[in-house]
């Protein structure tokens, strides 16, 4: 699957069930009008849509991703919408080209699985970020909690697929907390909640977890056979919970502020 057709699935499909959570997270960050906010592992935009409309014309606010095509969904929807302060710029997720306190705030939104260091990362984001200033981290929580990653590995497992790359990292409980104070992050708070999926029945769901990033060029190359029975066996895992049409599924968000210490 070209990267520019996974970017508009995940445009379509998954960022709209992670609204709450990056609206959290924006809130969290504690930007305001005129102000700079780094929004690292952009996906598609989200964060950085949110964070335009608090800074308005005279703030910025710089969208970073690894893959150029999620930026090009992400940019061409920002100026159909009319965002002008957000600059996208494509680059992997660790060190990063900006001066020491570039930015009022950083955030990053379900990026954890782009990133080969996610310490090296938090450590940028705490550099690039002013004294006093937030570091907001959002990310899946632990795995026992969203019960669609353990669903999908076991359907696609014994539907004869391959094994499927790890959807959720650093997820358990007080994991992300420890990297944001090993980063030398001060003032660490954690939050999880749930936050269920709704889709429309298995047809809805599997198109969900195909544009999950770790997951969406695997699943996309299945066999037809193998994708067949995997969502048969996801039909008898979920069956009975589907209400007028709508299946939910248990998902947990973990959410973790932090501030820049003085030097």
């Amino acid at each position: 699957m070209a990267s520019s057709e996974r970017a508009e699935r995940y445009a379509r499909v998954v960022a709209p069930t992670l609204l709450g959570v990056t609206r959290r997270a924006v809130a969290a960050s504690g930007i305001e009008a005129a102000g700079s906010l780094l929004d690292a592992g952009t996906n598609t935009g989200l964060a950085a849509f949110l964070a335009a409309t608090v800074v308005q014309h005279d703030g910025s606010v710089v969208a970073i991703d690894p893959d150029e095509g999620f930026l090009a969904v992400g940019e061409a929807r920002a100026t159909a919408a009319g965002y002008r302060a957000i600059r996208w710029q494509a680059m992997a997720l660790g060190a990063l080209p900006y001066a020491h306190e570039s930015f009022d705030a950083s955030v990053s939104v379900h990026a954890m699985d782009l990133m080969a260091d996610p310490v090296l990362l938090i450590e940028e984001l705490r550099r690039v970020t002013v004294e006093g200033g937030a570091v907001v981290v959002a990310n899946w929580g632990a795995p026992r909690e969203n019960e669609w990653i353990g669903a999908v590995e076991r359907a696609v497992s014994r539907a004869g697929g391959p094994t499927l790359p790890r959807a959720a990292v650093v997820a358990e409980p007080g994991n992300l907390e420890a990297l944001m104070r090993a980063a030398g992050l001060a003032e660490v708070e954690g939050v999880r909640f749930g936050d269920p999926l709704r889709v429309q029945g298995i047809e809805g769901f599997w198109e969900w977890v195909s544009g999950i990033r770790p997951w969406a060029a695997v699943l996309k190359g299945l066999d037809d056979d193998v994708r067949r029975r995997a969502k048969d066996r996801l039909g008898r895992e979920f069956e009975g919970r589907t209400r007028g049409g709508e299946l939910a599924i248990g998902r947990e968000m973990t959410l973790v502020r932090a501030t820049v210490p003085p030097m």
